[in-house]
């Protein structure tokens, strides 16, 4: 039987919006609960950097917003999360987490990492690599599985630029500050999803007025988050950050490309939000 780690933790006032917790910090709750499982069954995030010179890029996450769970509702929530091994080398980590209070699951989240090789330089840099034996074989049989991970931002971006209706679109700009980034001054990869959530809010500002329905995605709060990141942002980059508001049936979305300012390099990330 795959192997969880469950465990409690505390909730406070700054993880929430008025409607729920935060994308941002469900961001973090799922990193830390990934770390969570590596130090409780294979080996530390710190190990596995300073001795196994491995490390892991997130390129996929989803959030699903299930029961109500707002901060006036409990003093902690339960945290179960399992992760796996996927691809035919083993070549992705899945880390799947769910958060739950006194509703039962509040959110779910799923993500997917591929490994890096570490230089060994202070700023981390490394290139992709399949993961050692060592570390492969610290996973049971049934936390492998041959089929990869696949992320579905492309697809969802494809549908509503096909299929539905623009309401809004605009541009928004971000300077990655240290407080955006992790050890190695590199983005943090939860904080984008702070960046898309700002953008958003931008859109409902700008055009609410002329567009009410968008002001569903502040009353309502965020249904589900799809992401996928195809390169990083460094210290001090220049992000724009292009969104575009749809209605799909009854659904809202919002689309949101990342991009390093006056760069034609391509999307840095890919942010779906569905309300």
């Amino acid at each position: 039987m795959p192997r969880t780690s469950t465990y409690e933790t505390v909730l406070d006032a700054g993880q929430f919006t008025p409607t729920q917790l935060q994308t941002t910090a469900v961001g973090r709750l799922a990193f830390q609960a990934g770390a969570r499982w590596l130090r409780d069954h294979v080996c530390s995030h710190r190990a596995l950097l300073t001795e196994h010179q491995v490390g892991f890029v997130l390129w996929s996450w989803q959030v699903e917003y299930d029961a109500p769970l707002g901060f006036l509702d409990a003093d902690a929530a339960l945290v179960d999360v399992r992760a796996r091994l996927r691809g035919p080398a083993s070549s992705q980590l899945e880390v799947e987490m769910t958060l739950s209070g006194p509703a039962g699951v509040a959110v779910r989240t799923r993500g997917a990492s591929v490994p890096l090789r570490l230089g060994g330089d202070q700023a981390l840099s490394g290139a992709p690599a399949t993961l050692p034996d060592a570390l492969v074989t610290a996973f049971k049989d049934d936390e492998v599985e041959r089929s990869p991970h696949r992320s579905a931002v492309r697809a969802l971006r494809g549908r509503f630029e096909r299929d539905g209706e623009p309401l809004a679109s605009g541009t928004t700009s971000q300077r990655v500050h240290r407080h955006h980034c992790e050890v190695a001054d590199q983005w943090y990869w939860a904080e984008t999803l702070g960046f898309a959530a700002g953008a958003r809010e931008e859109l409902v500002l700008r055009h609410g007025r002329s567009v009410p329905e968008l002001r569903r995605a502040l009353a309502d709060g965020v249904r589900r988050v799809d992401v996928t990141w195809l390169r990083t942002g460094q210290l001090w980059d220049l992000l724009d950050v292009h969104s575009t508001a749809y209605r799909h049936g009854d659904e809202l979305a919002f689309v949101h490309e990342i991009r390093l300012a006056d760069d034609d390099g391509g999307p840095c990330a890919l942010v779906v939000e569905r309300i």
